[in-house]
C-alpha cells in the first residue's frame, strides 16, 4: 500500500508533506515523494533537487514511515505523476493546492486539475 506525495516547491508544499506522513503513518503505508518537472522547459520552477527529496524521506524516516524519492522528468508532468500512482499502485495521491479566487477556481492550474480529474486513485488536495 502506498501514498504518493506530488511535491513542489510552493507555499503549501508544507501542509502537503505533513498530510502525506500523517497518512502514511496511519496506514502503514509506504510513501512516495515525487517531484515532477517538465523536461522541455530550461528552468521549471516546479523543480526540487536530489537532495531536497532525500531530505524529505529523512524527515519522514524520522516519523517512522518507509519513505523513497522519487524524481520525473517528463515532457507532460501531470501525466507522469498519474503514470506514477498506477505503477506503484497508489492507495492515495497527495498535492499541495493555493486558495484560489472564483475565477481561479475555475482556472485552476493545470497539473493539479488534471491529476484531480485522471488520477484513479483518491486524491487529497492541501491548503497551506
Amino acid at each position: 500500500m502506498t501514498v504518493v506525495l506530488a511535491h513542489a516547491p510552493a507555499d503549501s508544499a508544507e501542509a502537503a508533506f505533513e498530510a502525506a506522513v500523517r497518512q502514511a503513518a496511519l496506514q502503514q503505508w509506504e510513501l512516495v515523494i515525487a517531484n515532477a518537472v517538465s523536461n522541455d522547459a530550461p528552468a521549471d520552477t516546479h523543480a526540487v533537487d536530489g537532495a531536497a527529496l532525500r531530505d524529505l524521506a529523512e524527515r519522514a524516516r524520522g516519523e517512522g514511515v518507509r519513505a523513497r524519492p522519487v524524481h520525473l522528468t517528463d515532457s507532460d508532468a501531470a501525466a507522469a505523476l498519474r503514470d506514477l500512482t498506477e505503477d506503484v499502485e497508489a492507495n492515495l495521491l497527495i498535492i499541495g493546492v493555493r486558495r484560489r479566487s472564483a475565477v481561479g477556481k475555475l482556472l485552476m492550474g493545470s497539473t493539479a486539475q488534471r491529476l484531480i480529474l485522471e488520477a484513479r486513485c483518491p486524491i487529497l488536495a492541501v491548503k497551506s
